[in-house]
Order: C-alpha cells, then structure tokens, then sequence
C-alpha cells in the first residue's frame, strides 16, 4: 500500500516538505522532523516547551518520500507538525494516543524496540 501511495502523490502533485536532522548514536539512526512551516519557531504551552530552532532540529529539507523512506530505518524519532506526525502514525510507527499538542501543533516521540 505504501509503494501504491507514493506513485498516486509522485504524479504531478506538490509534496510536503519538512526539515529532517539525521543523527546516529551507538550506530542507530535518529530522526528530528518537523513540517517547514513550524521549523524555527518555539512552542511553549504550560510547562513544555519545543525549541524547533535548537541544533537538534536543524537539518535538510525532504519530501514526504524520503521522511517516510527515513522513519522505516530510524531507531528514535522526533516528529512535530501535522504532516510529519501524520506520517509516523500513518506507517503504524506511532499511536494516535502517543500525540501530545505543544501550543497547538502535534508531537510524537517514537522509539523503536
């Protein structure tokens, strides 16, 4: 089904761009992704806080493609904006239960065992 989804999306339509930070620690794949349009901004709700301009979350742009292609290899994932937590929740890596909203916008934090 995925395969399936990429080809309808790749057929003259804009993809969803995001900026994803690579990191690897112990040899596994960390992922920071966060849709464009809150990249840079830092959300403060109550007593939690996402800086989206920390290093952490800085990175290169991507398609929804490739973040999809990145999440299958990731050990740990960061997601935030609608979009990128869509994703991970669309490929069974995240449960609607495990989004939290910071300032409105969803959060996810995947661990993969």
């Amino acid at each position: 089904m995925l395969s399936m989804r990429r080809k309808a999306r790749s057929k003259g339509k804009d993809l969803m761009k995001f900026i994803v930070a690579q990191h690897i620690s112990e040899g596994r794949l960390i992922l920071a992704v966060c849709d464009a349009d809150v990249y840079g901004k830092k959300l403060e709700d109550n007593d939690a806080v996402l800086d989206l301009n920390s290093k952490f979350y800085h990175g290169e742009e991507k398609d929804e493609v490739a973040v999809e292609k990145l999440m299958l290899r990731a050990y740990t994932i960061n997601a935030v904006g609608k979009n990128a937590v869509g994703i991970a929740v669309g490929l069974g890596l995240a449960a609607t239960g495990d989004v939290k909203t910071v300032a409105g916008v969803p959060h996810v934090q995947v661990l993969v065992l």
